[in-house]
């Protein structure tokens, strides 16, 4: 598993959703709303694998069914701004069975929220298209001992310094402040529960007995690492994705995806070469303690072209002399003669390459910024003949042209609020300049793209150097890899 995906939003009434009808799409079900009537039927959704409702220990045996318990939270909820639940979506390892991610789910879903009072409704999807997945809805009421919904919040008195109430400015009234009765709307358990997600996965993948694939729920920056970062996609484009249909945005994601990787190998394989550098070095230095001599590192390799050159037969093409004449080269390039030099060498190709991938780094976000910009100014212009034809209509017709190019005029105001937020902090509008900037960063991304190609060139060549003096080692002085 390659990435990390735990996003936790709120279900709220003011922006029209229902928590009976979010159980039912998840668990695939048909449920009916009782508090407004409404029935919701996903009993044609497939691909749903495992579904599960877990409870505190006080809650009421009844809420095991899903349709009672989101029902009695529904008429828990009398705000028209209510929120009425949250949900947690995880992506989980494709390289478990069902078993072994259902085991994970549960899991991490008693410990890290039904142990603290909530109850959970769960459900594993998986389409076979390499992206399992879990739902967890949880509630955001406290379940009382007689099985009643607890309040969301008290009132307290405010309290001077000898803990005295403060009067309010209207007579006999004191004043008061609002206190959570539970602390899970705290903004700093996003943070827990993104974290015990990461260690529940990685657990699972150790128990599985994995070595590697871990995921880390922190973002690339806090971990010190330097990525490529995604194009958001949006909700038409990853819709349209989904029905086989290529997007530009995804084919972006797509190529940088692929970066990421080739970047992530040619940092494990820098990380590599320069650890057993660094053995070298050591071992060497206490070779030269001792008063033997190590400095014939390259005469070895001229030595060991001239053999690789007369045993290769000229019609036959072999890798080892291709590699023999890069080494002398690149031995020439490093002044490569002894262990010591050697790790100098793939200490700089180090330098090199963080300095590039530091640098691909930064076009990739200037190009993802000013793209936005050109998205939205194009977007808004594309739109805003919709937006002429509805401003001068009135009443009905006004209303039913609205309904009919909802979505139009809905991104010619999205995109004017955004290009407007733009103006605000004093940057100019000017899609001809970003074009330009755009234009100038696609050749440099090409160059970068190209120096990086290179780079990758170089660490195989310093690798083969590795390998061979790792052979001559173990044919001259065998005793120096017994580890």
């Amino acid at each position: 598993m390659d990435f990390f995906h735990c996003p936790i939003k709120i279900i709220s009434r003011n922006k029209g959703r229902s928590a009976v009808a979010a159980s039912a799409y998840i668990s695939a079900t048909r449920q009916e709303n009782t508090w407004d009537g409404t029935t919701h039927d996903y009993t044609r959704k497939r691909h749903v694998v495992y579904t599960e409702v877990m409870l505190p220990e006080h809650a009421p045996p009844e809420y095991a069914d899903r349709n009672v318990l989101w029902n009695s939270v529904e008429w828990s909820e009398t705000k028209r701004d209510a929120q009425l639940a949250r949900t947690v979506e995880l992506a989980l390892p494709a390289e478990l069975t069902h078993e072994q991610n259902i085991a994970l789910i549960r899991k991490f879903v008693q410990k890290t929220f039904v142990d603290k009072g909530m109850c959970a409704d769960v459900a594993f999807h998986d389409k076979g298209d390499g992206n399992p997945h879990a739902h967890i809805m949880l509630t955001m009421r406290a379940l009382q001992e007689d099985g009643s919904w607890a309040p969301k919040s008290r009132l307290v008195y405010n309290l001077d310094a000898n803990g005295n109430r403060i009067p309010a400015r209207q007579m006999g009234r004191w004043k008061t402040h609002k206190e959570n009765t539970v602390d899970w709307d705290d903004r700093g358990n996003a943070e827990i529960w993104r974290a015990a997600a990461a260690d529940a996965i990685n657990e699972a993948l150790r128990d599985a007995g994995f070595t590697r694939g871990f995921v880390d729920h922190r973002s690339y920056a806090r971990q010190g690492r330097e990525r490529i970062p995604m194009v958001h996609e949006g909700p038409e484009a990853r819709a349209m994705e989904k029905r086989g249909i290529r997007t530009d945005v995804g084919e972006k994601n797509r190529e940088i995806r692929e970066q990421n990787k080739q970047l992530e190998q040619m940092e494990a394989r820098l990380t590599r070469l320069n650890a057993w550098a660094q053995y070298e070095k050591k071992m060497d230095e206490a070779l030269i303690a001792q008063g033997e001599d190590v400095s014939n590192l390259y005469l070895r390799y001229v030595l060991a072209s001239r053999i690789f050159e007369s045993t290769v037969p000229p019609n036959r093409k072999d890798r080892r002399l291709e590699d023999a004449t890069g080494l002398m080269v690149i031995m020439s390039d490093y002044h490569i003669t002894d262990a010591a030099s050697y790790a100098e060498a793939v200490k700089q190709a180090n330098a090199k390459f963080y300095e590039l991938r530091s640098r691909r780094k930064e076009n990739a976000e200037l190009s993802s910024a000013i793209g936005a910009r050109i998205n939205a100014y194009e977007d808004r212009k594309k739109c805003q003949r919709y937006y002429n034809v509805w401003s001068k209509l009135s009443g009905r017709k006004a209303s039913a042209y609205e309904r009919e190019h909802e979505f139009e005029l809905r991104k010619y105001r999205e995109t004017g609020a955004i290009l407007a937020r733009w103006e605000a902090v004093g940057e100019r509008i000017d899609c001809k300049g970003w074009r330009e900037a755009l234009k100038h960063l696609n050749k440099e991304r090409f160059l970068l793209d190209y120096e990086l190609q290179q780079q990758k060139e170089e660490v195989r060549r310093l690798e083969v150097v590795k390998r061979e003096f790792i052979r001559e080692n173990r044919r001259t002085r065998p005793e120096r890899y017994e580890r």
